[in-house]
């Protein structure tokens, strides 16, 4: 990616952060970048390709895909559901990640179309990564599944109640430390085997 452009969407996730989606402007995100604002429109071509740019470059080192693909995965359910959930725990800990969530939740009722950017742009890619790892163990079964979707969602919501949701509603703040990451991980893999894996 060009540097100029690593700015401009460096300026833009701080805009949509501090400002929120409804009061950043391609203006002020070609100010606080330093570039011209038809550069902006030449790269993303408006508000809404920005903040989907946006959205992709936050869940751009999201290694899930890279894991997911891997043979010692794929052979291992345990070892391969331990690497994808600590990947999970480790992208939400930082302040940013739960600030751009809880920003998307907030002016969803204004935009009512920004949930769905943020989760085609974000998350859908990485559940469907999921969705096809689990599928896969299943073929190779070392997995039994009844709904590889509905299991993804779960094994997520093994990691995701206990060290995210709180946190976006406020009611928790700091970042989990990695040992508690790693604990969390560790016992929702246990759990998750022992409702699909073969004996």
């Amino acid at each position: 990616m060009p540097p100029t452009q690593e700015a401009v969407l460096d300026a833009a996730i701080q805009s949509f952060l501090q400002r929120g989606y409804g009061g950043t402007s391609i203006d002020l995100v070609a100010r606080d970048a330093g570039v011209a604002r038809r550069t902006i429109y030449n790269q993303f071509n408006g508000k809404e390709a920005l903040f989907e740019a946006s959205i992709r470059r936050v869940w751009r080192d999201f290694p899930v895909l890279d894991i997911t693909r891997d043979e010692a995965a794929m052979a291992d359910p345990a070892q391969g559901l331990t690497r994808i959930g600590l990947a999970v725990a480790d992208f939400w800990a930082p302040s940013v990640a739960v600030a751009l969530l809880r920003m998307v939740i907030a002016e969803s009722t204004a935009f009512p179309d920004l949930t769905r950017r943020f989760m085609a742009a974000g998350k859908e890619p990485a559940m469907r990564a999921l969705v096809d790892y689990l599928q896969g163990c299943e073929r190779r079964k070392t997995l039994a599944l009844d709904d590889a979707v509905r299991s993804a969602k779960q094994f997520l919501g093994l990691i995701n109640e206990p060290l995210l949701w709180l946190r976006v509603i406020g009611a928790e703040t700091g970042t989990p430390e990695p040992a508690e990451r790693k604990r969390v991980v560790k016992e929702a893999v246990s759990i998750f085997m022992k409702a699909y894996g073969r004996q």
